[in-house]
């Protein structure tokens, strides 16, 4: 299909970014104490909200303010480094053009597109704020969810809360299933869901995308909800990469 390959090509794309998450190099968390980080220049604190440094890039005291769950990137020599507000507390992510994960990148591993797990499904309304994990722990992450999505895969009835997105046309969609820590990655991946004039949704699970986590150590992404550990296998979409980015560096994974 056309427009599976150009979503394969999309999601190489994304994980080729010269400053994108396979960029990271490290996960580093500020406390009121000044440390020193190796693969970012300078001593870093922070208090609240407020970050400092001496020294990054040659300069002298630093400051920055980070929204609350925002981020943004600063240039440094080699790359960006990324301050961001995760759970309360402040992570700063150095991303550096030539990291080892880019460079071990050779593209997105998938299966081959099936039609049958292009669905149709219902939205069953249920307004509610729910809490969803993630892979750096309980980060105080939650979600608006407008109900759950119903539909049939493989003759089970199959459910799935979905999330609410700046669009209103598009859910958005994180589950984990039979093939989780099998072939596809353990705590589960993501999916859009886009309305139909009829008032349906349509979900692809062929487009089923993985987590920056799926790829390394350094990131916090969401996990799948309990209500959305299914048990029917979707072998669908992206599987499990060959390699994961580690203190210890590049190494190969696969259950």
């Amino acid at each position: 299909m056309n427009t599976f390959a150009e979503w394969i090509e999309s999601r190489n794309r994304n994980w080729t970014n010269p400053t994108g998450f396979l960029s990271v190099t490290s996960i580093n968390w500020l406390s009121e104490t000044p440390q020193t980080f190796k693969d970012v220049s300078g001593s870093w604190w922070a208090i609240d909200h407020d970050v400092y440094s001496d020294g990054f890039e040659g300069a002298g005291e630093q400051h920055w303010t980070v929204k609350v769950r925002d981020e943004f990137t600063v240039p440094m020599t080699g790359g960006v480094l990324e301050i961001a507000s995760r759970g309360g507390q402040i992570v700063l992510r150095p991303r550096h053009t030539d990291s080892p994960a880019l460079k071990a990148f050779k593209g997105v591993s998938v299966f081959e597109y099936d039609p049958a797990y292009a669905v149709v499904a219902e939205l069953v309304e249920d307004d509610r704020n729910v809490g969803v994990s993630s892979s750096a722990g309980d980060l105080g992450i939650s979600y608006d969810s407008p109900g759950k999505l119903v539909f049939e895969l493989h003759g089970e009835r199959v459910e799935l809360t979905a999330f609410t997105r700046p669009d209103p046309t598009q859910l958005w969609v994180i589950f984990r299933d039979g093939s989780s820590g099998k072939t596809t990655y353990g705590t589960g991946r993501n999916v859009t869901a886009k309305k139909r004039e009829d008032g349906k949704w349509d979900i692809d699970f062929n487009l089923s995308a993985n987590f920056p986590c799926s790829y390394t150590d350094f990131a916090t992404c969401p996990m799948a909800p309990r209500e959305n550990h299914l048990t029917v296998a979707i072998e669908a979409g992206e599987k499990t990469p060959e390699f994961r980015h580690t203190l210890e560096g590049v190494v190969p994974q696969g259950y």
